[in-house]
């Protein structure tokens, strides 16, 4: 007996190859000279027009806020450096940037809309990737990362959750398919608001919405199917959550800037003890290159974290953190950007 030739078998395809080649958009601090100014650099991942890519406005500018100390007022993009051609003028001289995640402030109540206006539609769906909708392979994936315990409990976030409000609370975690899992904390991927029905052409209404932005061209296989899309299965409470993600994101980006042997007008945490207890205080200081790349660098750190300093009253880790970047659970077109 006979059968008939098996179909034939094909590998599967995808345009990941298309990001990888896109030139990357540069955004720069106009308050030193090129080409050692770059204080961010991001995939073209949204479509412009049908042969154009650049990257979403409002995500650019809230990650550029965010480095230069939660600028939410006051930060603005500009196609030149003395800022007088406004992408929508930036601040004049050396600006103080934020150099890493544990130097940066959570401000509930500076957070910038819509991040903190977008409602979760979404009820909480039981065994299903947040991100693919998969059953299988799923992972309880931390929007602050437990090595970013110590972060958490300075920054009261425990105050916007649910029950006790701890680092492993339910508004802190969000279900994920192991490989979304991995490339969210190798932060390849983020999840931000963005408007739907233009910046997000899956949908036709307009109101905001969050969805995964992917910030790596590491990620440029995942491109295609996953990038604007809408992320289910959020807590109520989570969107603080969400956001301080998001900046764990972004500053990871600012490390080569930081630790580029040239000295930078930084923001620095100091955190100091006495008998009345811990106090933090944020001050802008002009470190030389060197101290920044001892303090900031590493051979094998994958951001920008501070050492720890046995100093009392400098920038102080308490406690052993596991390295930042390992798991920690298992349009602007053509131009550079100013701030």
């Amino acid at each position: 007996m006979t059968t008939q030739d098996p179909p034939r078998f094909d590998t599967h395809q995808t345009d990941s190859a298309h990001l990888v080649l896109r030139e990357k958009i540069p955004f720069c601090h106009p308050g030193y000279r090129e080409p050692r100014n770059t204080l961010l650099v991001l995939p073209r991942v949204d479509p412009a027009t049908t042969s154009l890519f650049g990257i979403h406005h409002r995500t650019a500018l809230v990650a550029c806020q965010i480095i230069a100390n939660n600028a939410f007022e006051t930060g603005h993009f500009t196609l030149d450096k003395d800022g007088q051609q406004r992408v929508d003028v930036a601040p004049d001289g050396q600006y103080p940037v934020v150099p890493s995640f544990r130097d940066w402030e959570f401000l509930r109540a500076r957070i910038p809309g819509p991040w903190s206006q977008i409602p979760i539609e979404f009820p909480p769906a039981m065994g299903r990737c947040a991100v693919t909708n998969f059953s299988i392979c799923l992972e309880d994936a931390h929007l602050i990362p437990k090595e970013e315990a110590i972060w958490y409990t300075r920054n009261g976030m425990n105050l916007y959750g649910e029950d006790l409000g701890d680092i492993d609370g339910s508004s802190n975690l969000v279900p994920l398919r192991s490989d979304i899992h991995k490339c969210f904390d190798n932060r390849w991927l983020a999840i931000v608001p963005k408007v739907t029905g233009t910046e997000v052409a899956t949908t036709t209404t307009s109101s905001p919405q969050y969805v995964t932005h992917i910030f790596s061209s590491r990620a440029s296989e995942y491109w295609p199917t996953y990038h604007n899309t809408r992320v289910q299965c959020l807590k109520t409470h989570s969107p603080p959550y969400i956001f301080a993600r998001f900046a764990w994101t972004v500053l990871l980006h600012v490390k080569p800037f930081i630790t580029s042997g040239d000295s930078r007008h930084i923001i620095r945490l100091h955190v100091s003890s006495d008998a009345e207890g811990t106090r933090m205080e944020q001050k802008a200081e002009f470190p030389s290159g060197a101290e920044l790349k001892n303090s900031y660098g590493g051979e094998r750190s994958k951001n920008a974290t501070p050492r720890k300093r046995s100093a009392v009253g400098s920038t102080a880790d308490d406690g052993n953190f596991i390295e930042a970047g390992d798991s920690s659970d298992s349009s602007v077109d053509g131009t550079s950007g100013m701030i």
